[in-house]
């Protein structure tokens, strides 16, 4: 069966993430203000994790330690850009462009 995207309640959180093909920070852990990491959270090699935080966020410094791969919140929204460009356009998204103007546009302390 193909696998199941579903939310976890936070208590299970942990047990739950541990044996996850892929793990989504949809929360506001990390963002200024909030709480700087999960509680508990066990990250593996293998896993796809997906931190929809931009920055070098706790989240993300956990997963890519524990031998995850790491998708950051700039990646997204780069590729949402490029579907928001061609559906609103009709026309190819200029991807290289566009990621050089967000590389270009990141805070030092994001990069």
């Amino acid at each position: 069966p193909a696998p199941e995207a579903r939310p976890v309640p936070w208590e299970a959180l942990a047990g739950e993430a541990a044996e996850a093909a892929a793990v989504v920070n949809g929360t506001s852990v990390g963002l200024p203000g909030a709480a700087p990491a999960l509680p508990g959270l066990r990250l593996r090699a293998g896993q796809v994790a997906l931190d929809m935080v931009y920055g070098d966020t706790a989240f993300a410094r956990e997963a890519a330690a524990a031998g995850a791969r790491v998708v950051r919140g700039e990646a997204l929204l780069l590729r949402q850009g490029e579907h928001a460009f061609t559906l609103w356009t009709g026309l190819p998204a200029p991807a290289a462009a566009m990621a050089g103007a967000l590389e270009a546009a990141r805070p030092r302390s994001h990069r």
